[in-house]
This record gives structure tokens, C-alpha cells and sequence, in this order.
């Protein structure tokens, strides 16, 4: 697979690719395939499985309940990347590492992305807001007749290689994180 963390900061089209190579083979693998699709495009050849049984053995991840936030990044470490995670990102500081041609985890609320509606409404005035899931921001477009920007994500809970969403409607699933970003360098 090639990278598909540069599909560009700006660009035009519509992004809609599903691969099943990108889908996460258990419910609460996320992160850690994000981190296998990151490691794989830079040369690195490991499986999703042989990451996972590492972040188990090192504490990062429990079957049933995933990857807690502050552990996402850490298989990539582990690799010899270098990694830079921080709160309260913005999508400029988003769109400031897509140009340097860095790689990007996020925290989302997926219910927020996949099904956007009053019940998601409700869910986080029920039990807060809460990110349930990682995925990769692969780019940001603008459309050139509307100069409305839409975000590319790559999602391994859907099997997207690339998928398009409203930045509006990105925010608000991201936000449920603290806008929380894991880039690698």
C-alpha cells in the first residue's frame, strides 16, 4: 500500500475509496491499526495482529476496551518514529503537518461521523462527550465552487482508504477528543 497520509492540504474531487486492506480486524483495534497502515507506508512491514499481541504485551491496549489515548503513538515509537501528540489542535495546525508531509492520528467520536444525528445529540448531553475511536486524517479539500473545506479521513472502522466529511461535522466528532492529535514525523 502506498501512503495516503499526503493526499494533499488542499485539493478538489470527491474522496470516497473504500479498501478492505484498511479495515480493522477487531471492534476495538483502531488506533492500532492506524498505527500499522502509518508503520506500512513508511517501509515498515508488520501486521495488524503482531501489533496488537506488542501493545498487549507492553500494556497499550486491552482486548475489550482498546487503546487509551495517551497510549496511541506508542507502537509507532516502538518502531523508531518519531512521534508529537498535543491537545487543543486546530484543523490549521492539522492542515500545517499534511504539508510537512506528516502522518496523523485523531481521537474521535465515531457515532458522531458515521451516524450524525439527534441521537448522538442526546448520547453526549446523556453521558458526555467521549472519543471512542482512532483514525487517520489524510487530507483537506476545498471545493472549488463553494470554497467549502471537507476533511479525507482514512478509517479502519469502516474500511475507508479515504472517505470525505464536512469539516464542520469532523469537528464536532473530534472535539468529543480535546481535539486531540498524535502526528508522526
Amino acid at each position: 500500500m502506498t501512503s495516503n497520509a499526503n493526499l494533499g492540504t488542499l485539493g478538489t474531487g470527491s474522496y470516497n475509496i473504500y479498501c478492505e486492506d484498511v479495515l480493522q480486524q477487531y471492534d476495538d483495534t483502531c488506533a492500532i491499526k492506524s498505527q500499522q497502515l502509518i508503520l506500512e507506508s513508511n517501509g515498515i512491514d508488520i501486521s495488524e495482529q503482531e501489533l496488537r499481541n506488542e501493545a498487549m504485551r507492553y500494556g497499550w491496549y486491552a482486548p475489550g476496551y482498546g487503546t487509551p489515548m495517551e497510549d496511541v503513538g506508542n507502537l509507532l515509537e516502538n518502531h523508531g518514529m518519531e512521534v508529537h501528540r498535543y491537545m487543543d489542535a486546530s484543523i490549521s495546525d492539522i492542515a500545517t503537518e499534511l504539508s510537512k508531509g506528516h502522518q496523523v492520528i485523531v481521537g474521535v467520536d465515531s457515532g458522531e461521523l458515521w451516524n450524525a444525528g439527534i441521537n448522538e445529540t442526546f448520547e453526549d448531553l446523556i453521558f458526555g462527550e467521549q472519543a471512542d475511536h482512532a483514525l487517520i486524517v489524510s487530507g483537506i479539500v476545498i471545493d472549488p465552487f463553494t470554497a467549502e473545506q471537507n476533511i479525507i479521513l482514512t478509517d479502519p472502522g469502516t474500511g475507508d482508504l479515504c472517505i470525505e466529511y464536512p469539516i464542520e461535522q469532523f469537528e464536532d466528532a473530534w472535539d468529543d477528543s480535546g481535539d486531540y492529535v498524535i502526528v508522526a514525523v
